[in-house]
């Protein structure tokens, strides 16, 4: 999955269909969160075989955790898993990706909307109004994904829900402008 040609094909996939309604969805890790030792009719596993089977299961997590991280900050929001126990590490590395930034992704696009579409500079993060649309896209995904509610997005976006569910940036500027 974190193959250097993989990250090509991904990019060339991504450029290739941009501006298409083309939904890409990223691979699966193929290494399952399972246990290697299992005991036999009537018998137990020893407690070095029970250490074994959480090391792997905790491995695998670990990876698939990476692997869905990677896929995320390289602008892949779908993926593919192969077992339940997958589940447990989407969620988390999801969750996670979309609420470490959501305090920097809220203070950007406030502070966006309140110039109206002018250059702004928070920090070191220089924002130009194609911007404000990633912005937006953030909130939507966080949302669509359950990280946070509409109204978190509502009160840390300082967009209304409407504008919020009209998913164009350009159009809340221009309502705005209108005001």
């Amino acid at each position: 999955m974190r193959h250097q040609v993989c990250d090509f094909a991904r990019g060339v996939m991504q450029v290739a269909l941009a501006g298409t309604r083309v939904w890409l969805s990223d691979g699966a890790t193929n290494v399952l969160p399972v246990p290697i030792h299992r005991a036999a009719a009537g018998q137990t596993l020893t407690p070095l075989q029970i250490a074994e089977n959480r090391t792997a299961v905790h491995r695998a997590w670990r990876l698939h955790c990476d692997d869905i991280r990677h896929s995320l900050t390289n602008a892949f929001y779908q993926g593919w898993d192969l077992h339940p126990a997958q589940l447990v590490t989407r969620y988390a590395a999801v969750y996670a990706f979309f609420l470490e930034s959501l305090d920097a992704a809220s203070e950007r696009l406030l502070n966006f909307i309140a110039k109206a579409a002018q250059a702004t500079l928070v920090g070191e993060v220089f924002d130009d109004a194609a911007t404000g649309q990633g912005l937006l896209n953030y909130f939507l995904r966080a949302m669509n994904c359950g990280a946070i509610t509409e109204e978190e997005a509502v009160a840390k976006s300082g967009l209304t829900l409407d504008e919020l569910r009209a998913r164009s940036f350009a159009k809340i500027l221009h309502s705005r402008s209108r005001r």
